[in-house]
């Protein structure tokens, strides 16, 4: 069996950039970092939307208030230079924010800027993978190799569907499958049927930064014809009438993108995870339907579709996941206090969901029933059945080493401050 330390150097040093950890904006594709615009006191213009009446929604008018502070600081502190906030409370949208630069030339951010959600995509493909549950294509405990024989080769027969989507089936470093040949789905598949576990499938968690989405995305092309991609848009986004969230963005609203900013000792010690970042900036890049991480989207669409997961599946007077699937997707898959492989951190992780048991990830106290994802050192979206609430979080500022989790945590708190009886001390 492969050198799992080994295995995750050679594997970081190609393809880490839709890892979750990352410090600080940085150069960005096409120079420094953006300037953002600024009012006549100099200080970022941040645009505000929110119901005039927010009576019966349990919000603290205070605690909002401290979430704006919050938003500004952190544009302020160069964290990133641009960014925006949606939170919804029983369905309806309690705050939105957008605000500071998308891109080097200082376009400003606007509540109509498209952002890349890097690994967040992994929830999104999670939900359609729920949803063909519930239609019968396959069970969580089915070997990948039932629906997939060549899956099964090189030891890798005993790897469930749920070992995928719970980062345990031992093939996370990899495929190595170069740039150009991302978007062939006979190539891909035949280098992950070239895999060779470097754990016993099952075993651990550690974290499938690519693997993850090109697994799910070969079963869902041989159950329906068509990738996940094409899945979320027909499945979940068109008829929830969310306009603004896709995997692989189209050529036609590239413009309308913001750039992610590498913070420049993440370059330094990092550079071909920053080179790959950049690619992504590109039309070519983030045009590629991948769907462990490119997803691209409004924070407010983003947190529209954390909605379905804040009512546990039904929502607006449609089941979109069946309560027995919404459970089994956010159940602990390993013990509180372990430490992912990769990312280094006591994830607990659901069936493609980061799980609310993890320190930092939404907020301080853990909110144990809350369930979302994080992405690409920047992003955080969550939803809280308890509160019935639905958040998203984008920014254009990668961090390095553990300061994203420090950030999950300030937006996390200043969240939970706005709803009544949630005020952290």
């Amino acid at each position: 069996m492969p050198n799992p330390f080994v295995s995750r150097r050679r594997f970081l040093q190609a393809l880490a950039a839709f890892g979750i950890a990352l410090v600080r904006s940085g150069e960005s594709l096409g120079g420094g970092p953006p300037e953002e615009p600024r009012d006549g006191a100099g200080r970022p213009v941040i645009l505000r939307r929110q119901p005039h009446d927010l009576s019966g929604l349990d919000v603290d008018p205070r605690g909002l208030e401290g979430l704006c502070r919050l938003f500004q600081e952190m544009i302020d502190e160069g964290l990133h230079a641009g960014a925006q906030l949606a939170v919804f409370k029983n369905g309806r949208l309690i705050i939105e924010l957008a605000g500071g630069a998308a891109r080097p030339d200082g376009a400003p951010v606007t509540f109509e800027t498209l952002f890349q959600i890097r690994s967040i995509t992994k929830a999104l493909a999670a939900m359609v993978m729920l949803g063909l549950r519930d239609q019968g294509a396959f069970d969580f405990d089915d070997p990948v190799s039932r629906h997939w024989p060549e899956f099964g080769r090189n030891g890798k027969a005993a790897i469930t569907i749920s070992h995928v989507l719970s980062h345990r089936a031992g093939i996370p470093d990899g495929p190595s499958v170069p740039p150009g040949l991302w978007n062939d789905r006979l190539a891909v598949a035949r280098a992950l049927e070239d895999m060779e576990p470097v754990w016993i499938p099952g075993s651990v968690n550690g974290y499938h930064a690519m693997s993850y989405g090109w697994v799910l995305d070969e079963l869902v092309q041989r159950w329906t014809g068509r990738g996940i991609s094409a899945g979320l848009g027909s499945a979940l986004t068109a008829p929830l009438g969310i306009q603004d969230l896709f995997i692989g963005l189209p050529g036609y609203l590239y413009p309308r993108m913001a750039w992610m900013a590498v913070e420049k000792r993440v370059r330094k010690n990092q550079a071909a995870r920053a080179r790959f970042s950049d690619y992504l900036n590109t039309a070519e890049g983030i045009g590629l339907p991948l769907a462990s991480g490119n997803g691209v989207g409004t924070a407010r669409s983003l947190a529209e579709l954390m909605n379905v997961l804040a009512f546990q599946g039904t929502f607006k007077r449609r089941t979109w996941l069946s309560e027995d699937t919404f459970q089994r997707a956010a159940r602990p898959s390993n013990e509180p206090g372990v430490v992912d492989r990769r990312i280094l951190w006591p994830v607990r992780w659901g069936l493609g969901f980061i799980l609310g048991h993890t320190p930092h990830i939404y907020g301080r106290p853990v909110h144990l029933r809350s369930i979302g994802h994080a992405g690409g050192g920047a992003n955080v979206a969550w939803a809280d059945p308890e509160h019935r609430l639905a958040v998203a979080f984008l920014c254009n500022g990668m961090l390095g080493g553990f300061k994203d989790w420090d950030r999950y945590l300030r937006v996390g708190e200043q969240v939970y401050a706005a709803v009544r009886g949630q005020i952290t001390s």
